[in-house]
């Protein structure tokens, strides 16, 4: 590409920033168009450089970015094809440069490209790099060596979320060279900031490359502490206790709400002290208790403003974690404790001004902190870890003094409820933090300090918030009480929860989002809950609200900004899947407000924002559908006659969001039909589903996989009769051939193979196997293993072993006994199959051996030995899916979980497992009775056969299940 094609892509770019839609997807037309030609990339970066609008060129890094993601080294797909190596030496020439010359924002972007090129390639594949790098740390000019900071910033950040392995360690030692020259250029920065106190931008950018240095530090040491970095710990650690007390009022930010360059730094040093106290305790011990003045001196300091939590929060941390550890007694003085307790957690905990604006005004963020655990990073949290820690440690004495300022607390509520309510808002999450000591997403809390009442508290302050009579006052408080509710919900007694039900349909219709959202969390995770393997509620326990319950629910859609309320949206579809087949009187009007003429699903089609919220829209739909038909199966037409507009919207405009969720209802109304299939569903659906278009999305492929796997379920015959076959194969020749889409090409196949009949699919036979073995021969992943390996059972058991025999040889003489040996017998150990395929693949084998001519000639004695001991040691295994039942309760709130941004499958459109065998229970005694059968044909030959080619080790095993099935070999 030449400089007039650069002027073209930033003319492209700039089309992609327009707020005329047709003009950005012209554009971004243009850019895929571009992507695929050669040394785009270097197009992109040239484009970088040039003097072109900030805007441009970050929107090229940004683009630069997303294209060399999945194409600098492919590992999941075939389509996806990979950057010459010419032109990816021509990129890593041009990137560093970039790094050290290019704006912030796009140096951002930049950066993550860096990571992503760094972490396939060096150090391995770019050994100039770090030379390069440690030679411009020398330079002096203070912008370069922040940029050569920000690129080893990039390069080593990988490091902090990785585990030591050889490889690892390889390029640890690689990396020791950096050590010693990084240390330099910390004390260098160090001695400027001493020396520029008055200039303060100069400060700011040496502030700035100090806490790179400081994450850089710690990347290098989270896969462990090396030798080199041993040997300069005492004078990493006196400088980081310079900053730790450096102060430069003149550098406080304005505006409180943001960070100070001095706070980044300090955070970041926290972070390393940190990172020691977790993983090396010994080493760090000598400078403890320097550190632990340090880090109480600075939290008496902080502010409230949020432009210090990063701050508070990470030091917070740091004397989380030597509360946990062994240097704990260095809090075990009473007046420590109640220091601890005056000076950061109260403070921390105790709501502020900016939590009270963001739960008034940014309510989704409040609760999505609140409900899911993201507020790990939030001043509050921080606080109540070291609580936890705390009173882990000194329960007793932390729970008495912690108590008493709960008790004080309370009293400044109880003399002026409408002044004091943040009182008794901390005082709240002060007993949770001080009572749960382990909890699951499934239960709540699960184990409790038993020397705090649970339920005289939620008797004494928590019920009657949930009971007021005025649903709008004070809301704070009547969240709070709603999440304590739900989590202690297994400590609640049940009479008691069901006594709350109605009370919660009243919250929902609090003007509060964050109450009436919390009011359905609390429904939802109730429902979800079990006791001794059994559902805690049973259907008739919700029965007398159901009604109100539903149209509570339906209403808090009309609130103001919670008109897609994900949380609402989600217990909607947690009521109907409790509720069952018992919910079929409201199904018409529950589809009628999800998918009505003017239902959710229509208001939404036309701009689909809130991912989460419409995965749970879709789920209640699947929700009503396979609970309505399961009451009564002709439901279904009902159904259609509700569905099946909204559905060819979707589809005729083209609504790629949504396209996956219409596929998979589509399935589940197929598979539901009691009869024959409509004629919409073949005549106006089925041929443009096989369409490429379609088939290229990848976020489509699982639930049009689905869709096919139900339409052969339903009809099969008519398929085939249509002539409609070669089209289904031409999509299964398309997956098999990415890596990354391979395995639902072989659901495709096997459904195929289960349901069509043989006579139909015995002249693209040829064909499938070449297809398969072309596949093996290029790239053997053990997904295409498992495929084939499943596949060719499938056929066995449906077919029999000597028809399979038959096909394979008549691609090539013998194929049979050599993909037996050669591909299935040295890969099945490897394989991990559910129960049902296991008996699938060992009942095939079984049949191998008693019914196929190729197994039967002396010749084939010791492959004979080979299947037998092979079935033996696959009936032996154990991959912790034997049974298909979920063995840990957390799993059954899993099944919900939501939206992903490669596929969202619907639990409740999900395909019915079926056992393909019912005629055979059990495939250790089908084993057996068929060796008893084959042996009576084969007099004193199975017994000799079995001593001298099964593993004396597998005898006993093989012994046992005759002896079960009482079979005997003669």
């Amino acid at each position: 590409m030449n400089e007039p094609q650069v002027k073209a892509l930033a003319d492209c770019f700039l089309q992609t920033l327009s707020p005329d839609l047709a003009k950005i997807r012209a554009a971004e037309g243009q850019l895929k168009s571009a992507a695929a030609q050669l040394e785009y990339g270097i197009t992109v970066l040239k484009l970088i450089a040039s003097e072109a609008p900030i805007e441009v060129r970050q929107a090229a890094a940004v683009n630069f970015k997303n294209f060399v993601r999945p194409r600098w080294a492919p590992q999941n797909d075939y389509d996806v094809v990979a950057l010459p190596e010419s032109e990816k030496e021509q990129i890593k020439g041009l990137i560093t440069g970039l790094m050290l010359s290019t704006p912030p924002v796009v140096r951002a972007q930049l950066s993550e490209a860096l990571s992503i090129i760094s972490e396939h390639d060096f150090p391995t594949r770019w050994q100039g790099l770090l030379p390069q790098l440690i030679d411009r740390l020398k330079t002096g000019d203070a912008a370069t060596i922040n940029g050569v900071l920000e690129t080893l910033n990039s390069i080593y950040k990988r490091y902090r979320s990785q585990f030591m392995t050889g490889k690892l360690n390889e390029e640890l030692k690689y990396s020791q060279q950096l050590i010693v020259p990084l240390w330099e250029t910390l004390k260098g920065l160090s001695l400027q900031l001493q020396s520029n106190s008055a200039d303060l931008t100069r400060t700011k950018q040496i502030l700035s490359s100090i806490r790179l240095v400081c994450r850089i530090f710690y990347s290098l040491n989270s896969p462990g502490l090396t030798q080199e970095m041993e040997d300069t710990l005492a004078g990493w650690f006196a400088e980081f206790h310079t900053f730790m007390v450096y102060d430069n009022p003149a550098l406080a930010d304005s505006d409180p709400d943001k960070e100070s360059s001095v706070d980044a730094m300090k955070a970041a040093v926290c972070q390393n002290i940190n990172l020691f106290m977790e993983m090396n305790e010994e080493e760090f011990k000598d400078y403890l208790q320097t550190f632990v003045q340090d880090v109480w001196t600075l939290l008496v300091a902080v502010k409230q403003g949020s432009g210090q939590d990063n701050l508070a929060m990470n030091a917070i941390h740091f004397l989380t974690t030597v509360a946990s550890g062994v240097h704990h007694a260095l809090f075990k003085d009473a007046n420590t404790l109640k220091q601890v307790c005056e000076k950061i957690v109260i403070p921390n905990l105790m709501m502020r001004d900016d939590d009270e604006e963001m739960f008034e005004l940014n309510w989704v963020e409040y609760v999505r902190r609140d409900t899911e655990g993201s507020d790990s990073d939030t001043r509050r949290r921080a606080a109540a870890e070291l609580v936890k820690s705390l009173t882990a440690k000194f329960s007793t004495e932390v729970t008495q003094l912690f108590i008493g300022y709960v008790g004080s607390m309370l009293q400044q509520y109880e003399q002026s409820p409408e002044q004091n309510w943040k009182a008794k808002d901390c005082a709240i999450y002060l007993v949770m933090a001080l009572t749960v000591r382990g909890k699951t997403a499934a239960q709540g809390a699960t184990t409790i300090n038993q020397l705090v009442n649970v339920m005289d508290f939620f008797k004494q302050h928590v019920l009657p918030e949930l009971q007021s009579q005025q649903l709008d006052q004070r809301p704070v408080l009547k969240a709070d009480s709603l999440k304590y509710l739900t989590t202690f919900r297994s400590q609640v007694p049940k009479d008691t929860c069901m006594q709350i039900f109605r009370q919660l349909v009243v919250l929902l219709g609090s003007d509060s989002n964050v109450v009436h959202t919390y009011a359905a969390v609390a429904v939802d995770r109730l429902l979800a809950q079990r006791e001794d393997g059994k559902q805690r509620f049973q259907v008739q326990d919700l029965a007398p609200v159901l009604e109100p319950l539903l149209q509570a629910l339906f209403s808090a859609f009309l609130k103001p900004d919670s008109a897609e309320n994900e949380y609402v949206m989600r217990c909607i579809m947690r009521v109907i899947d409790f509720v069952g087949p018992e919910i079929a009187p409201a199904i018409p009007s529950c589809v009628s407000a999800l998918a009505g003429e003017q239902g959710i699903l229509m208001r939404v089609i036309t701009n689909p924002t809130q991912p989460g919220f419409n995965h749970y829209l879709f789920e209640s739909v699947a929700a009503l559908v396979k609970q309505g038909c399961a009451k009564d199966p002709r439901m279904v037409d009902k159904l259609e006659e509700m569905l099946i507009p909204p559905f060819n919207y979707v589809l005729s405009q083209d609504v790629q969001e949504f396209h996956p969720y219409v596929f998979q209802i589509f399935a589940q109304l197929i598979e539901l039909h009691p009869g024959e299939l409509p004629a919409f569903y073949m005549s106006s659906l089925f041929q443009p589903l096989l369409a490429p278009l379609f088939w290229e999305r990848a976020g489509n492929v699982p639930a049009l996989t689905r869709l096919m796997q139900a339409y052969l379920i339903k009809a099969a015959p008519q398929i085939v009769a249509a002539n409609q076959l070669p089209g289904l194969l031409g999509v299964f020749q398309k997956l098999i051939a990415s890596k990354a889409l391979d395995h639902e090409g072989y659901k495709l196949l096997d459904s195929m193979m289960e349901h069509v009949r043989l006579d139909g699919l015995q002249q693209y036979l040829p064909t499938i196997w070449q297809l398969m073995l072309t596949r093996l021969q290029t790239a053997k992943t053990p997904k295409a293993v498992r495929g084939f390996i499943h596949f060719t059972a499938l056929f066995i058991d449906k077919e029999g072993a000597p028809k399979v025999q038959q096909s394979l040889d008549a691609v090539q003489p013998n194929l049979f006994s050599i993909l037996l040996e050669q591909i299935w017998l040295p890969n099945l150990q490897a394989m991990h199959f559910r129960h049902t395929d296991q008996k699938v693949v060992a009942v095939a084998m079984t049949k191998a051996m008693v019914d196929c001519p190729a197994l039967q000639t002396p010749t084939a004695a010791t492959l004979w030995g080979k299947v037998l001991s092979g079935t033996v040691n696959l009936l032996e295994g154990d991959d912790g899916l034997s049974n298909g039942v979920q063995q840990d309760e957390d799993l059954d709130d899993d099944e919900y979980a939501g939206y992903s941004a490669s596929f969202a499958p619907l639990h409740n459109a999900a395909i019915a497992e079926q056992d393909i065998l019912p005629d055979v229970p059990d495939a250790k005694s089908y084993l057996a009775s068929s060796l008893g059968s084959f042996s009576q044909n084969h007099q004193g030959q199975i017994t000799n056969l079995i001593n001298q080619h099964v593993p004396a080790e597998l005898q006993p095993k093989l012994q046992g299940y005759l002896e079960t099935a009482r079979v005997s070999l003669g």
